[in-house]
């Protein structure tokens, strides 16, 4: 599914919300949920782009990953709560649990600090 495919299923379930996906190429790791919602062994990966509602990562095909995880970004010590939307090859599209705040899209794009105008 393309991510032109993508954009439009999100936006179709939230007409009120624009989620633009930003193309970023960053590192991050994947960590999955494990027992009693503990973190187990985290996974390389880089994220390919980002928005507030989501994201497409690029991972191992061969990594067996639960429908729940977090994602972490490189240089940011939060994790974003994610749940799979689908997955195809070393392609994982994901939707997080919760929106992005917009000082947290900027910081992961690395646009904090800038002043939009």
């Amino acid at each position: 599914m393309p991510l032109e495919h993508v954009h439009e299923q999100v936006r179709l379930h939230n007409p009120k919300r624009s989620f633009v996906q930003y193309r970023v190429d960053r590192p991050g790791r994947i960590i999955p949920v494990g027992h009693r919602l503990s973190a187990t062994t985290a996974h390389p990966c880089v994220i390919r782009s980002l928005s507030s509602a989501g994201a497409v990562i690029a991972i191992s095909g061969t990594i067996g990953l639960p429908e729940n995880f977090y994602l972490e970004v490189e240089g940011i010590r939060d994790e974003i709560p994610c749940t799979e939307f689908k997955r195809s090859g070393d392609e994982l599209v994901v939707r997080f649990n919760m929106f992005l705040d917009p000082d947290f899209l900027d910081l992961a794009l690395g646009r904090a600090g800038r002043k939009t105008e």
